[in-house]
């Protein structure tokens, strides 16, 4: 078991597609861990791309109130090809399947 997995395996799944995971735990304390492997994208500026695309995501629609607690979130490689865009409306799907599910 890899240290990641270690680390998150007190997380419960929540939302799960082909560009990426969410997990998460009730906490007090509201806050996000973006988790972007190295194997998927090999420079530092591709998954520093993605991790300021993913925070203002949650920033502008007040993601992490809705989901509470302490979220994760791993990105999966074919995310890098989708658009800012594309890649709001499908976080915004995670959000409504995990509202739907409550």
């Amino acid at each position: 078991m890899s240290f990641s997995e270690q680390k998150y395996k007190s997380f419960k799944p929540i939302y799960s597609c082909k560009y990426f995971r969410i997990l998460h735990k009730n906490s007090s304390k509201q806050s996000l861990d973006i988790s972007i492997s190295r194997k998927y994208f090999k420079l530092a500026v591709n998954r520093n791309k993605i991790k300021r695309r993913i925070k203002e995501i949650f920033r502008e629609g007040s993601l992490l109130e809705v989901f509470g607690g302490h979220i994760v979130f791993c990105v999966f490689g074919p995310l890098e090809k989708l658009s800012y865009t594309q890649t709001r409306q499908e976080v915004v799907s995670a959000k409504e399947f995990y509202l739907k599910g409550e």
